[in-house]
């Protein structure tokens, strides 16, 4: 991995705009029927980085949803797209969803050990994925 590049992204309507300066510390694609339902999707693949290395450039302007009491996601308030999620348990981390990202082809940085697919037995029958990429029975590394 060559040295971090600064990484830049938006919601889809561009009312909410991020800088992160800092590499992510885990990457994973999460399979759990709430980020499912969230997003609409069969899968989302989320990036954690410090708290630190990220700054909003423009916004935000957004709206949280408690999915738990201790999971609180944000999503534009004009769009709806889902952005961030913060987790009561790593209050210096904060999830991005890597949809968000400018360039879709971004390296965020993290180890590659922490890529997986978290949540794996919860995933959708429909999609079959025959990758070489680690299956985890929740958001466990």
């Amino acid at each position: 991995m060559g040295a971090f590049e600064t990484i830049t992204g938006s919601c889809f309507c561009g009312a909410n705009q991020f800088q992160i300066t800092e590499p992510a510390v885990d990457t994973h694609h999460c399979h759990c029927s709430i980020c499912r339902r969230v997003h609409a999707a069969p899968f989302v693949t989320w990036s954690i980085f410090p708290r630190s290395g990220f700054k909003w450039t423009k916004g935000p302007q957004l709206q949280t949803f408690h999915s738990s009491a201790t999971v609180h996601r944000n999503r534009c308030t004009n769009c709806g797209s889902n952005v961030t999620v913060d987790l009561d348990a790593i209050p210096d981390k904060l999830f991005v969803s890597r949809s968000n990202f400018a360039d879709m082809k971004a390296d965020p940085g993290h180890p590659a050990a922490t890529l997986r697919h978290a949540f794996w037995p919860d995933r959708v029958p429909w999609i079959e994925i025959n990758d070489n990429v680690r299956k985890t029975q929740g958001f466990d590394t």
